[in-house]
């Protein structure tokens, strides 16, 4: 139940203007750094929703939770990569330097966390709020003041959705890395 809560709070939040009147699910697809760096955290966010509410979906990232693993640590590291990079350049477009600090800080130790943590199967749907979560810390960070009711509702659903995916984590058997 909290993680279905999760998902309606995290799908209604991006569809409400999150910060300067824009929404999350429409207003991140102009550029190609938006692309990048917005638009796939916002797939994630939506795929989370979809995988949490529609139980096929669910079963179909079940059976292919190995390649989609893989997958989004590779998102989520070319996501930390690349915010990182901008924040050291000083993009006055992106988040600063303590800003993706704190989101990196976050997102980073709940992946290493979940290492080990019941099956790769059973860790995607956290691994889609980490890639999620990674500009979502960081715009929350860095426009603290400027946060309309969608930055509220998407934070609000993310930090359920991470309780209620580490809860169930919590729970699985630890498995030995192997090789």
């Amino acid at each position: 139940m909290l993680k279905k809560l999760a998902a309606l709070l995290l799908g209604v939040g991006l569809c409400l203007p999150y910060s300067c009147d824009v929404r999350p699910i429409s207003g991140v697809w102009g550029t190609l750094p938006g692309i990048l760096f917005l638009g796939l955290p916002v797939a994630a966010a939506v795929a989370y929703v979809l995988h949490t509410l529609i139980p096929p979906l669910a079963a179909f990232h079940e059976r292919n939770g190995r390649a989609l693993h893989a997958i989004l640590r590779v998102v989520y590291f070319g996501l930390a990569g690349g915010y990182l990079a901008y924040a050291l350049t000083k993009n006055s477009d992106w988040p600063g330097l303590i800003s993706v600090a704190a989101a990196l800080v976050v997102t980073g130790v709940l992946l290493i966390w979940q290492q080990g943590r019941g099956t790769k199967a059973t860790r995607v749907p956290l691994l889609l709020l980490l890639c999620a979560g990674v500009p979502m810390i960081a715009y929350a960070v860095e426009l603290r003041t400027d946060l309309r009711v969608g930055a509220w509702l998407v934070i609000a659903g993310w930090a359920l959705g991470v309780l209620g995916e580490t809860l169930m984590l919590r729970v699985q058997p630890t498995i030995a890395h192997s090789g």
